[in-house]
């Protein structure tokens, strides 16, 4: 069973798929997408509104001592990647990719926990 078959996905509002349509999508990573299983209209746009389509991005900056001096994220979390995963999500990734949050900064890694997050979920997980 995919991702999807386990989920009752909404159909995608009219904004969505504009935003598809105008350019608002990382189209290259949509047979990944399309091959886990998740809904490749929302996929495609979540990854180009969080990352820009770009696997190894991250909100938060660290000092050399290796703590966060910034984040975007109030509560001192930070997320990465292309579905910019929440590092509070750190048993998950372990479990999905066998290790740490670095791993979150692997497209590989990425879509095995937003698949993960998108089977428990849905698409709560991104504002939808």
């Amino acid at each position: 069973m995919t991702a999807t078959e386990a989920q009752s996905v909404p159909k995608p509002p009219r904004w969505l798929v504009e935003r598809v349509k105008a350019g608002e999508r990382c189209k290259a990573l949509e047979p990944d997408i399309r091959r886990v299983g998740l809904p490749v209209m929302y996929f495609t746009y979540i990854a180009y509104r969080e990352s820009r389509c770009r696997e190894k991005a991250v909100n938060a900056r660290w000092d050399r001592q290796g703590n966060i001096v910034w984040t975007l994220n109030r509560n001192g979390t930070y997320d990465s990647g292309l579905f910019q995963i929440n590092s509070s999500w750190r048993t998950v990734t372990r479990e999905e990719c066998g290790g740490g949050l670095d791993r979150l900064l692997r497209k590989d890694c990425n879509l095995r926990v937003a698949v993960r997050l998108f089977g428990e979920g849905n698409l709560r997980h991104w504002g939808f």
